[in-house]
């Protein structure tokens, strides 16, 4: 029974990667089911006996993608002491993660020229989450006394789009800026309102 489990995991996994291959190439849009069928070695159908439609897969790619960036995030910050130093650590890495080439967020709002998906969904299952994780090393700054006393959702929010506006900017929009400077300033604008005196 294990086995069969197992296999079907593996199965899954195969669609799941070959989709983010494919979408990587044109955007997820323009992927089809067969040209994913093909990078997975798996029929058409079995697709769809994983997957109701194209559009679940590209949910299921977005939700198993934000739980990994999550996972690798905390396994980045969790041994850091101070709530400041976490919060550098977790700018840096989300300059690294969503600058390089083929990231998920590059995959789902690049190259195809838009996207059939829920904004809703996105939020639920990626934004939301990221952010309470910030929103809970504000609150342990807030108690240590590190930080002054904020609002942790909307300081969160903050720092999530400063920092996603500028990713955005670094992808599809001409910036004179390099991703280290831009990761420079965002520092010395949040930890300058942040950081008690």
């Amino acid at each position: 029974m294990d086995s069969i489990v197992s296999l079907k995991l593996d199965t899954r996994h195969k669609i799941l990667n070959a989709a983010l291959f494919i979408a990587a190439r044109n955007g997820f849009i323009k992927a089809t089911t067969d040209q994913i069928a093909k990078r997975a070695k798996v029929s058409e159908g079995i697709i769809y006996h994983y997957f109701k439609s194209k559009d679940e897969l590209c949910f299921e790619m977005i939700k198993e993608h934000a739980e990994g960036y999550r996972h690798q995030l905390v396994k980045e910050i969790e041994n850091i002491l101070k709530a400041k130093d976490k919060l550098e650590r977790l700018i840096d890495f989300h300059f690294q993660y969503f600058t390089r080439e083929g990231n998920i967020f590059q995959i789902i709002f690049g190259k195809s020229g838009g996207s059939p998906l829920m904004f809703n969904y996105i939020l639920k299952v990626a934004i939301i989450p990221y952010s309470e994780i910030i929103e809970d090393i504000i609150r342990y700054g807030i108690e240590s006394g590190e930080f002054k006393d904020v609002e942790p959702v909307a300081s969160a929010s903050g720092l999530l789009g400063m920092m996603q506006i500028n990713i955005l900017r670094l992808h599809f929009g001409p910036t004179p800026l390099s991703a280290q400077k831009i990761e420079e300033t965002i520092k010395q604008i949040f930890f300058g309102g942040l950081l008690k005196k």
